[in-house]
């Protein structure tokens, strides 16, 4: 039943002084509470306690007035949650972005329910609202709500613009998450008018105008991605070489052929301005958000065989021991030979036999050519790992969904030779590319991350001492971690090591000025290899491409634009990101939701005050509470990281620590939370 609101008795406000006011967005709390994220500031957040919030929504921009300290009551929120030096009291609401919510009725009047959790109100609708969108109970609608609104002290009245569709429809559930997240889901009549008017196939006026292209069209060129892809950016050629002319030894030479998407995107076109706008192709289990029209993404731009296609092309020549010998970036027009996909490739590695063959089939010629491709894989992924490339070994889920978008399996994305051979020719291309930037100035947009903090690795080595494991010296290098990695592999600290050094790490991110990457111990780093799905690579493109044209005026164009567009690819990437875990994490809990009261395998895959955490082999995670635990005499240790067993009778399990095997039952699956909630299952 919907409440009617009172309005709460609050203290009387101070009189305004001139103290510091600061505007930023509010993160707000169901409790009341909240935070505000100060605009262009890198500083702390600013507590907001319920009675001088204003009635700001999460979400809101908001001015505070910075108070002398902290104004709460106990009950408000824990001295571990606050953790503010500052509390504010807000005294502007400047906008409100429109909100998501679900459509009911009560009493013969109908509300809306705010879809994020963090909105504790609901909202009247209007009748006329209603009438006009012809709102039944369940639909899914974006409404708006005035600024000057109190929602903590009354119902207010909302304004409904859209209407997504009924939760019951096919996709609804993720269209949700996909407006919450503010990102652009349907591309402009101007963009879509720049795009159909884009040629269908290549023509010889194409080929010819412009930079002079390689013609590699009679050249050994494929592809291999995976068995649903559509937009295919990037194909391989590869030989190995006898001494010559150029190189006095025995090589490889590798070709890494990317789709010239800029020769389609022209800079400031409308077709631009969107690509950098939503800065990647947003991947979810039930449909992709391009960053480019279908018709340039699915299209002109992929690289589907026996067709010809304009492309870039980074032609390698490396040695034995994976290192460059020489390079060629150039303009090329390619015509793929084959389409390959991983598990065809891997079929054909793992049925590779080396003895002689009386009569070579076309199969045979295919999988000899893997199997040396696989030589160098290997070369480069330890060459790799020597010099301290991070390698997590993280479980990652591949969740199949069907036509309605229900999940129908989940399972751990296996990691193969033939993904392998992809990801470490991608890494070599990118790495040569980057150093090509830095040895001819040019400005470029690099893949950036920095080594962690000593904050952090106090913390994982503490993390790493409960498991009796300790960080080799220098942990400022990747080397260190990476032995560490390696130390914990196969053991039950392997899951908990790895997340922990994963979350010990900055954030990879764009600049212009900082080349180097951590993680993947690279010395210079930028993305070059999927200008389809991201801008930054696209826009790597668009400067090599100049730089061919005219090397002098470089810096003069690119060197102003290019932090703005760093930044928007770093920012459009952490959203993707963000959206991509919600929509798995929705999909995991529909997938457990019909399974209440099963039992399964698990292994605990964190401690926290609040529970066990655990992870069952399907990569599904869920929590077992510590109220449940206590039910089976377990006791929380916060010095060891671990539950132990209180009870004086011998027990079956006496620690609960990251690592240990537990059945659990699944007792509670909350799909609006997306929450799924475990208990242990054995007698005690």
């Amino acid at each position: 039943m919907t409440k009617k609101f009172v309005k709460p008795k609050t203290k009387p406000r101070t009189k305004k002084t001139d103290a510091d006011t600061v505007k930023g967005k509010f993160i707000g709390n169901v409790r009341g509470f909240g935070f505000i994220a100060p605009e262009n500031s890198n500083g702390a957040d600013i507590f907001i306690p319920p009675h001088f919030s204003m009635g700001a929504l999460n979400g809101d921009m908001v001015v505070c007035q910075i108070r002398p300290k902290v104004h709460r009551h106990a009950d408000e929120i824990s001295n571990e949650e606050s953790g503010h030096l500052m509390s504010g009291e807000i005294i502007k609401i400047v906008s409100r972005a429109p909100m998501i919510g679900a459509y009911y009725i009560e009493n013969n009047q109908g509300y809306i329910r705010p879809v994020d959790t963090k909105i504790p109100y609901v909202f009247s609708v209007p009748p006329k609202s209603i009438a006009r969108f012809g709102l039944v109970d369940g639909h899914r609608v974006v409404f708006s709500v005035d600024k000057k609104a109190k929602p903590h002290q009354e119902i207010c009245p909302c304004f409904v613009t859209e209407v997504l569709g009924h939760i019951n429809d096919p996709g609804v559930d993720v269209l949700t998450l996909v407006y919450q997240a503010g990102v652009p889901y349907e591309f402009s009549d101007e963009v879509t008018a720049e795009a159909t008017a884009l040629p269908i196939e290549v023509s010889d006026t194409e080929i010819n105008e412009g930079l002079p292209r390689k013609d590699l069209r009679d050249t050994l060129i494929f592809t291999i991605d995976g068995d649903d892809t559509k937009d295919i950016d990037d194909a391989i050629s590869f030989k190995i070489c006898e001494a010559n002319a150029r190189v006095d030894t025995k090589h490889y030479q590798l070709g890494v052929h990317i789709a010239d998407v800029t020769h389609y995107v022209k800079e400031n076109s409308e077709l631009d301005i969107a690509a950098l706008e939503r800065g990647t192709s947003i991947y979810l289990a039930d449909r992709v958000i391009p960053m480019l029209p279908h018709k340039l993404s699915s299209g002109i731009c992929s690289l589907f065989p026996d067709v010809d296609r304009l492309a870039l092309s980074c032609v390698m020549g490396v040695d034995m021991h994976g290192h460059v010998l020489y390079y060629d970036i150039f303009p090329s027009v390619i015509r793929s030979k084959k389409r390959w996909t991983y598990n065809q490739v891997q079929n054909l590695l793992d049925s590779y036999d080396d003895r002689p063959h009386e009569n070579e089939s076309d199969t045979l010629i295919w999988a000899e050519l893997f199997h040396k491709m696989d030589a160098l894989r290997q070369t480069l992924y330890e060459k790799r790992l020597q010099r301290g490339a991070l390698d997590f070994d993280l479980p990652e889920s591949k969740i199949r969904v069907d036509d309605g978008g229900k999940p129908i399996s989940i399972e751990p994305y296996p990691r193969t030779q033939s993904t392998g051979i992809i990801e470490e020719f991608m890494i070599l291309c990118n790495e040569t590319v980057a150093s090509h930037l830095l040895a001819h100035d040019i400005p470029g947009v690099f893949r950036t991350h920095e080594s962690p903090s000593e904050a952090k690795i106090t913390q994982l080595q503490g993390i790493s001492k409960a498991f009796g494991f300790t960080i080799p010296k220098n942990a400022e290098k990747p080397l260190a971690l990476q032995r560490l990695l390696s130390a914990t592999a196969n053991t039950p600290a392997a899951y908990v090591v790895a997340n922990a050094v994963l979350h010990s790490l900055p954030q990879a991110h764009y600049t212009t000025d900082s080349p180097s990457h951590y993680g993947l111990a690279s010395k210079a780093y930028s993305h070059f290899t999927s200008p389809i799905r991201r801008y930054a690579d696209l826009q790597i493109h668009r400067v090599i491409k100049a730089w061919l044209v005219n090397p002098l005026n470089i810096h003069q164009h690119f060197t102003p634009i290019l932090p703005a567009v760093c930044a928007q690819c770093s920012r459009t990437e952490r959203a993707a990101e963000t959206l991509e875990r919600e929509v798995a994490q929705l999909k995991k809990v529909q997938f457990m939701s019909s399974q209440e009261g099963q039992v399964f395998d698990a292994t605990v895959s964190g401690i926290t005050s609040w529970g066990a955490y655990v992870m069952l082999g399907n990569t599904i995670e869920g929590l077992v509470p510590t109220h449940n635990l206590r039910r089976h005499n377990f006791s929380f240790d916060k010095e060891k990281n671990q539950y132990a067993n209180r009870s004086k009778k011998r027990s079956k399990i006496e620690i609960i620590r990251p690592g240990t095997p537990l059945k659990v039952r699944l007792v509670n699956v909350s799909e609006a939370e997306r929450k799924i909630t475990f208990s242990l299952n054995f007698n005690m």
